[in-house]
């Protein structure tokens, strides 16, 4: 495994490269314990991975963390199923889409009420629908302002904004009807906006 992961600093281009190639061989030497495969999960994969669950979780480090460590499991040992196909990395991330949606099933009916909203002037309705794609990406001040969202609403802004998926699809997944989508959509861009403006956003 130590010539898969060669570190000619000249050849970084091609050595990635030949990683990509060699990733399904590398995802099941990880698995048996190489130590190299194993540094190559861990400080090549694993923080693409963990990125992606982070904002979907609100800036919660510690889920972000519990799901990152329970997609590495699954994908470890199911590691003999990955052909490279896509990367190693998006296939990962597919794992944890799923397990994102355990953890916002669970943290919907564990919700308890958490906070006071403060309430701010409403902007127009179309400026605030084009206006959300823009804010759900902006890393910081919004991923924690998510976080303080309730479940389903964020989960709902999630998909809608960060996956990019239609109504109809959000409604078959959070067994909601498409008018009951909207709403949450609505109710998760008022929250979003007052969270934000609470901060001076």
């Amino acid at each position: 495994m130590a010539d898969a992961l060669g570190d000619e600093p000249d050849a970084d281009g091609a050595r990635r490269a030949g990683v990509r190639e060699q990733e399904p061989e590398l995802l099941v030497a990880a698995a048996a314990g190489d130590h190299d495969a194993l540094r190559w999960l861990l400080d090549e994969v694993a923080p693409i991975v963990y990125g992606f669950v982070y904002a979907r979780v609100g800036g919660d480090e510690g889920a972000a963390e519990d799901l990152l460590q329970e997609t590495l499991m699954e994908a470890v040992k199911g590691a003999s199923n990955f052909r490279g196909d896509a990367s190693a990395s998006t296939w990962m991330c597919a794992i944890a889409r799923h397990r994102l949606g355990r953890y916002y099933e669970s943290e919907r009916r564990a919700e308890v009420a958490r906070r006071s909203l403060r309430v701010v002037d409403d902007a127009r309705e179309s400026d605030e629908v084009a206006g959300t794609a823009e804010l759900v990406e902006r890393q910081d001040e919004v991923v924690r302002a998510l976080g303080r969202l309730p479940a389903l609403q964020r989960q709902v802004l999630v998909m809608k904004y960060l996956e990019d998926m239609p109504v109809q699809d959000i409604a078959a997944v959070v067994k909601r009807s498409r008018v009951q989508v909207q709403s949450l959509l609505q109710r998760g861009r008022d929250g979003l906006r007052r969270e934000l403006g609470g901060q001076g956003a």
